[in-house]
């Protein structure tokens, strides 16, 4: 047999096991040296399966329709060939406004439609069949209310193709539950994207009416506006919020602690219309603001239909295929999770068209041009920045950084270096004037209490990991410096702390290899206990399907099959092997792999396999380099050297040490660590007391 067969599996997250967790595992009873010695000769490189194919795993689960939005598309034609209802003139209508900073010229064209009865929407997006290069499109909406009157017109101008291209896929596109007549459809030609101008949210409407002018330029071709009824819930009016942190969580988590978010399913999203699987940068140097521009005087309960409108208007009018911003937060406070594939994730969004890699983009609910930005809105929005820039480097949002970008929509061309603020406004690299003056006005406050919440955070010296130890004496778990137990399992399990609930922590987490009990601390969420795995199994928590939280998993040695929860089963090894589960590819999802320590043999599931270590070592993968990847790496006992990939060995440690590497200091990199009865001495770091001989290492990176 093989070392790996594919039986079913949905592709996967990324690594969440410690170098201590890996340690265990070598000593743990799954096997044992005896058995890890086997006779089956490594398998070729060339007898891999290609990789599975991308899908978004959570358009099939539970609840991943969310709450569809119906769409009718009213074509408008060309200026020059408007379409059947449409009406093309020269110049500008005399009563209708244009949108800020947009003026009459000679050469000025409009369009106008008006549609009563419609279905009913909430919405407005035009559209266009160019992305880049074409003049100024300014788009001017009133809506007519059921049993009331029309509104004011609302002017918008024309929006950034803020996603950079990308190839058309090979299929049709999914299109979700939007109304299957003609008009409701998409065009039957074109690029995938389209160019576009901001979304106007009107509210439950009835009837509309529609000018776009091009006042200068090169005018848009095939013009389209998409009426979006995101469609009523009761959840909406009460959408639930992510705990508090609770007491317990106090002592085993650096500040800041991540902010309450709303996931994608507390507001409704449509996971069937998501298919632009997650990209991912090494880390996220900067965070761009944002506003909406879609007005300020909504309700609390209208938030999730606008996010459903937002979303509706970004994934498939615009076809980016998910919505661009990684975060939103609401004229109240509230943040809500926009762009899929993590939170804690250095996510790729689309909030600078050619800087969005390497940056992360919050989006103020509303139109900031004159109105002022909420205190509520300011306090969330550097709550988030101090914890997106507190999980990697040591990054000050006072500071500046350089970016190398450029191209897409973007000012500057392709390959240019900028020099930028860690926050920064949208208008900073793209021709926009988003966030809007009064959104400008509160980018200092946000860098000065961002920077508050991080503290010695910002300083590369401060030491980022907590540092504890599991006993298995008693099953307490003792974090340095804090005399009594932080947490208490059960005796003699196994250490296996990982970010479980998508914070960018690890948490305090043991499994029992009699039980198969996973008893975890979560921040912001307490205790948890849940059953997985069976005696003589192996854990190996990763995030498998790249939502950012680790899953349970475990590996059986007796017929080396993987176990995933929720992700169903694989086989990869065999009897011996050892399970070193990782992002060995920068895609934001685990890859199963193990080890054979009888051999040396690595074996990555769908990559390749090699010889890798001297047999007897203990596989220490860790992001080494701070490219985003796993290294492959081992640490001798023998030798006591540590050898990674494609460097020099660094001997570090004693016989007897447990490897312990991981990223302790704030340089992004995974250092060197040993632990040695009580103390873990971290390369070019320090030496820490934490616990005592007979404890286990339990480092919380």
């Amino acid at each position: 047999m093989g070392v790996w067969a594919t039986r079913r599996y949905r592709r996967g997250r990324r690594v969440a096991v410690s170098g201590c967790s890996l340690a265990l595992l070598a000593a743990a009873a799954v096997g044992g040296a005896a058995a890890a010695r086997t006779t089956s000769p490594p398998v070729a490189s060339d007898s891999l399966s290609a990789p599975v194919e991308w899908a978004n795993p959570a358009a099939t689960a539970p609840g991943g329709e969310g709450v569809p939005s119906r769409v009718t598309r009213v074509p408008l034609g060309d200026f020059d060939r408007p379409a059947s209802g449409v009406s093309a003139q020269g110049g500008v209508l005399e009563d209708v406004p244009l949108a800020d900073g947009y003026r009459r010229t000679t050469r000025s064209r409009t369009l106008t439609v008006t549609r009563t009865p419609t279905e009913r929407f909430s919405a407005v997006g035009v559209t266009w069949r160019e992305t880049a290069r074409i003049g100024a499109v300014s788009v001017s909406v009133r809506h007519h209310t059921p049993g009331g009157a029309w509104s004011a017109w609302q002017t918008v101008g024309a929006g950034e193709s803020d996603r950079d291209p990308v190839a058309a896929p090979a299929g049709p596109r999914p299109r979700g539950k939007a109304s299957p007549s003609p008009s409701a459809s998409a065009p039957a030609s074109g690029p995938v994207e389209r160019g576009g101008a901001d979304l106007v949210w009107v509210g439950p409407s009835d009837g509309v009416q529609i000018t776009v002018s091009s006042t200068s330029g090169s005018a848009p071709h095939d013009l389209a506006a998409d009426l979006i009824d995101p469609a009523d819930t009761p959840a909406d009016a009460v959408p639930p919020m992510p705990p508090a942190p609770v007491a317990e969580d106090a002592p085993v988590a650096l500040r800041p602690f991540m902010p309450a978010i709303n996931r994608r399913a507390s507001w409704g999203a449509d996971e069937q219309l998501m298919d632009w699987k997650p990209q991912y940068a090494p880390l996220v140097k900067a965070v761009v603001l944002h506003h909406t521009a879609t007005g300020n005087d909504y309700a609390e309960a209208d938030v999730p239909k606008i996010l459903r409108s937002i979303y509706q208007y970004q994934t498939v009018s615009r076809g980016w295929g998910d919505i661009g911003y990684n975060v939103l937060v609401d004229r109240f406070g509230r943040l809500w999770e926009g762009r899929s594939g993590g939170l804690s994730r250095p996510v790729v969004g689309a909030q600078a068209g050619g800087f969005n890699t390497g940056t992360a983009g919050i989006a103020m609910i509303g139109d900031y041009r004159t109105t002022a930005v909420p205190p509520a809105v300011v306090e969330s929005a550097a709550k988030y920045t101090a914890w997106k820039l507190s999980l990697n480097q040591a990054l000050d949002p006072r500071g500046s950084v350089t970016l190398t970008g450029g191209g897409s929509t973007s000012k500057y061309p392709a390959g240019t270096a900028v020099t930028v603020p860690r926050v920064m406004p949208h208008r900073q690299t793209n021709a926009t004037e988003c966030p809007g003056a009064r959104g400008m006005d509160v980018l200092p406050a946000i860098r000065d209490r961002a920077a508050g919440l991080l503290g010695d955070l910002t300083k590369p010296q401060t030491v980022r990991s907590l540092m504890a130890a599991y006993r298995p004496a008693d099953g307490t778990v003792r974090l340095q410096g804090v005399p009594d137990p932080i947490f208490t399992s059960g005796p003699n399990e196994i250490a296996v702390p990982a970010d479980y609930n998508g914070d960018g922590k690890a948490d305090v987490a043991t499994w029992s290899p009699i039980t198969g009990n996973w008893t975890m601390l979560l921040t912001g969420e307490g205790r948890s206990v849940v059953q997985w795995g069976l005696p003589g199994d192996a854990p190996a928590p990763a995030d498998y399907d790249g939502d950012g939280r680790a899953d349970l998993a475990v590996f059986r040695p007796s017929n080396g099959v993987w176990y995933i929860k929720g992700g169903g089963e694989l086989q990869l090894g065999q009897t011996g092997d050892q399970p070193v589960p990782g992002d060995y590819t920068g895609d934001g999802r685990a890859e199963p792999a193990i080890w054979r320590p009888s051999t040396g043999l690595w074996a990555i599931r769908a990559i390749r396999e090699w010889q890798f270590g001297e047999p007897g070592a203990i596989a220490v993968p860790a992001d080494y380099d701070g490219d985003g990847k796993l290294d492959p790496a081992v640490w001798s006992p023998a030798t006591q050297q540590f050898t990674v990939t494609g460097l020099a060995a660094v001997r570090l440690g004693d016989p007897g040490d447990t490897p312990v590497p991981g990223q302790y200091d704030g340089d992004g990199k995974a250092d060197l660590a040993v632990w040695h009865d009580g103390r873990f001495d971290v390369r070019a770091v320090g030496k820490y007391e934490v616990g005592a001989p007979g404890d286990v290492p339990m480092p919380l990176n």
